[in-house]
């Protein structure tokens, strides 16, 4: 594991250009999602026309809405995950490159399933969806376990075994539900794409016992250590 060959003073700095960067990368990426959403053009525009043809695009707002959801998820995952790094690595830099790699894919993944939402035939441009959430996914995963190692002590304060696993369960969600919906997919084209609801659902209300684990586990183990602190006396002066 490579340090950066950066003055420790400026750590601080280099960090903050380290989410600086990501910041940006996401907030591109969530602006480009809307450029597929384009106004239907009709030549002599009435009422029931132009609902008719918003109706038609609503496969491409669910698309839109979801990855809109889903970038945003994984923007606040990686504001979370920097807020407990205190240092970082050429390794670490590496691997922000290669999760922010599969999150600049989403527009376009995201953009070729809108294109052709309406032929549910084709499976091409959903595997291609799936297959990018889920390396946004494992990529996010992997950062985590990456920086949440103790033996690399990256982060501000030990946190325990059980915020561990809950910030690795809470990364595999979405992959785990995007193939199951996948799998689904060749039976019901349509209707597997509804199963994506269930993300927020699951991310919401459905972790929240190991949440409340995690909590109890990072309160014992913060009075632990504050148990064992020991605070040397002030010098006498001369």
């Amino acid at each position: 594991m490579q340090e950066p060959k950066h003055d420790k003073e400026r750590q601080n700095f280099q960090l903050e250009r380290f989410t600086f960067f990501t910041d940006g990368v996401c907030a591109i990426c969530i602006t480009l999602l809307i450029i597929d959403l384009k106004i239907p053009p009709l030549s002599d525009p009435t009422d029931p026309l132009l609902w008719h043809s918003l109706s038609g695009m609503s496969l491409r707002f669910l698309g839109f809405i979801i990855s809109f959801g889903i970038v945003g998820h994984y923007w606040s995952v990686h504001h979370r995950i920097f807020g407990y790094v205190v240092k970082y690595t050429t390794s670490l830099l590496w691997l922000n490159l290669g999760y922010l790699f599969t999150v600049v894919l989403l527009p376009f993944s995201s953009g070729l399933l809108g294109e052709y939402s309406s032929y549910t035939n084709l499976k091409i441009p959903y595997a291609i969806y799936t297959l990018n959430m889920c390396l946004t996914g494992f990529m996010n995963c992997w950062l985590w376990v990456f920086v949440s190692n103790p033996k690399r002590e990256m982060l501000s304060r030990e946190i325990s075994k059980a915020r561990i696993m809950l910030g690795v369960y809470r990364s595999l969600v979405i992959p785990v539900i995007f193939i199951i919906s996948f799998i689904v997919f060749f039976k019901f084209p349509v209707s597997s794409r509804y199963i994506l609801l269930l993300i927020p659902i699951i991310l919401h209300w459905g972790m929240k016992g190991m949440e409340k684990k995690a909590e109890k586990e990072d309160s014992i183990a913060h009075r632990f250590s504050s148990k064992n602190t020991v605070i040397l006396p002030d010098k006498p002066k001369n």
